[in-house]
């Protein structure tokens, strides 16, 4: 750990790593008339996420300019970055953020190409290896966001599937839409998905490599296994995770929108089957909770630390 960052900076820094993982989050503009010699701005979020680098330590003083062809090399081969440690995730921050000052729309660069993302990927591993034993993985390893499941950067997107794996409505619709016909074609081959149960396919035109299809319950009541059902899509995923060598997942709220589920409830399960499996295993390393509508994610909001501590 380098003398001049502590865990809590960069805890304070893991908040924005939301920012990167939204592919079309407009982040920057262009400024193209009149001409200009810094043509490029920057949004609100993004200008918070430079100031944080200052006010948590990850900007240093050191000779950045020497240092630009090892920057690059970690553009070049991102592999690089799974053995880098604190001091070098400095240097790199240092030495994009400086670049900024002489060509203008270095940063935005650092955006398209997917460096800072992966910069925090691994600053979190590094975060979460951390002093295992003393703190729950669970506040270290998930987060929980409000958006667009189809636009994240990251390993795997489950999706909220029918028995057929057909594309549908909600979350299941919009993931095929996105991801294009190819997918439903996997999908057919597949021959369909048992309630509780969990398929994977590639994730073809999403940003997502994988899309974990899971089949929640349809609510009737309670009194039909509907709680272990939906507890087992959770696990099932997860167990699919592990085996593909997943380390970045995000799930929708599956089963509350048509299939009913109190919000609460299902809210409660997701978040004890996450808990559990990231407290026994060591293979996934990110859980991404992506909440579309406002209820959904304050309740998630409440109820992550509650099962967290108990």
């Amino acid at each position: 750990m380098s003398s001049q960052i502590t865990w809590e900076n960069i805890e304070a820094l893991l908040a924005f790593s939301t920012l990167f993982l939204h592919k079309n989050v407009k982040l920057y503009d262009i400024q193209t008339e009149p001409l200009t010699l810094d043509p490029y701005s920057y949004s609100k979020e993004f200008n918070k996420f430079i100031a944080s680098l200052y006010e948590q330590n990850f900007i240093i003083s050191f000779a950045w300019t020497s240092w630009q062809d090892e920057a690059q090399g970690f553009i070049t081969n991102p592999e690089l970055l799974t053995l880098a440690d604190i001091s070098t995730l400095q240097k790199l921050f240092t030495t994009h953020v400086r670049q900024e000052l002489f060509c203008s729309g270095h940063l935005a660069a650092m955006i398209i190409n997917c460096h800072f993302l992966a910069i925090f990927n691994r600053l979190r591993a590094i975060y979460t290896d951390f002093d295992k034993n003393d703190e729950p993985k669970m506040n270290k390893q998930t987060s929980v966001i409000q958006g667009d499941i189809t636009q994240l950067q990251i390993d795997a997107i489950v999706n909220a599937a029918n028995e057929e794996l057909m594309p549908g409505g909600g979350v299941c619709g919009a993931i095929h839409r996105a991801a294009g016909p190819s997918l439903w074609e996997e999908c057919r081959q597949l021959k369909g998905c048992k309630t509780g149960e969990a398929k994977i396919t590639k994730g073809y035109n999403l940003p997502a490599q994988w899309v974990i299809h899971t089949v929640g319950p349809v609510w009737e009541g309670g009194s039909y296994g509907e709680d272990e059902l939906l507890a087992s899509c959770y696990r099932r995923s997860l167990a699919l995770a592990e085996k593909h060598q997943i380390k970045a997942i995000a799930f929708p709220a599956i089963s509350t929108g048509v299939f009913g589920f109190p919000v609460e409830r299902a809210t409660k399960i997701a978040v004890a089957e996450v808990n559990k499996f990231l407290h026994s295993h060591n293979s996934v390393e990110q859980v991404i909770f992506v909440c579309f509508g406002q209820n959904t994610y304050d309740y998630y909001l409440k109820l992550m630390p509650e099962i967290t501590e108990s």
